[in-house]
């Protein structure tokens, strides 16, 4: 059953993914993070009416207000990352996440994997790094992490990806003293009451919430997606090891990126690219299988 959830919440977070670099093509990264956390109040605060809520705030408090400002810094740079970049070639990135997962997971939840699944983890890492490789070469390979680095878009996407291995551990320390309704709302709330407060100086936020707004429907996918693949990781990580799930949201994230950047955004879909996809797909079921 874990396996099924971190699965589906995969595939939701794939699909988020596309939405929010949908939504880019109308707002900023803070509009449209502003609107999400705005969404995810009204969600939660209707499932803390309909069900009963745990929080112990004295032990929750400090865990929760670091959690909400690497939210925020974290969904900012990636929703840059996928502005200046293609999102075949900036999503991937998120693969070097499982492997910070199992080290801070391992420091603060005492979560530990096997050798496989740490081969899996590295078969990820090298699959991501085939994308970039400018050709098959055996000495192009080893060049490719300097093409990372010198693409504005993919530095961002490597910091979110230290980040977001973070985040879901953070979440699963909250959980010792939060349910997943009342620590959802806080961090929804939190986010929303200082994006706000940075946001008001600046002179264009309400014509571009009315602009992204003429385009109801895909806000309103985007917005509903996004709490839905957020809820489905607080159970899967409630029910599996942080890194686990990190490896098969990167996996499937990784294949739906390749698949949306062919058939929507018109990106080329190369060898490289789909050998990459596959030694990454294929790491992430070592991880699972072992």
């Amino acid at each position: 059953m874990s396996l099924f959830i971190c699965a589906v919440s995969a595939l939701f977070w794939s699909f988020f993914d596309l939405t929010r670099k949908l939504c880019l093509k109308k707002t900023s990264p803070q509009i449209l993070l502003l609107i999400f956390s705005f969404s995810q109040i009204i969600i939660f605060s209707f499932w803390c009416l309909i069900a009963t809520t745990n929080i112990l705030i004295n032990e929750y408090l400090w865990l929760g207000l670091f959690l909400i400002i690497i939210n925020i810094i974290s969904a900012i740079f990636f929703l840059k990352s996928l502005t200046l970049s293609d999102i075949s070639m900036t999503i991937p990135l998120l693969s070097f996440s499982p492997l910070f997962s199992a080290f801070f997971s391992y420091l603060l939840l005492s979560e530990s994997i096997n050798f496989f699944q740490y081969v899996g983890i590295f078969l990820i890492m090298f699959g991501t790094m085939l994308l970039y490789t400018r050709s098959l070469n055996f000495k192009d390979f080893f060049f490719s992490l300097t093409l990372i680095f010198s693409d504005k878009g993919a530095k961002y996407m490597l910091f979110v990806s230290l980040i977001w291995s973070i985040t879901p551990i953070f979440d699963k320390l909250c959980f010792k003293y939060a349910s997943f309704n009342i620590h959802g709302f806080i961090q929804a709330l939190g986010m929303f009451l200082i994006l706000t407060i940075l946001e008001m100086k600046k002179e264009k936020i309400f014509p571009q919430i009315k602009q992204l707004s003429k385009d109801f429907r895909l806000l309103s996918i985007t917005m509903l997606v996004g709490t839905i693949a957020t809820i489905l990781q607080f159970f899967a990580i409630s029910l599996a090891f942080v890194p686990i799930m990190e490896s098969m949201k990167r996996s499937i994230g990784q294949i739906g990126a390749v698949i949306y950047g062919k058939y929507i955004f018109n990106e080329k879909v190369t060898i490289k690219k789909i050998l990459g996809i596959f030694i990454i797909s294929f790491g992430t079921f070592f991880v699972l299988l072992f």
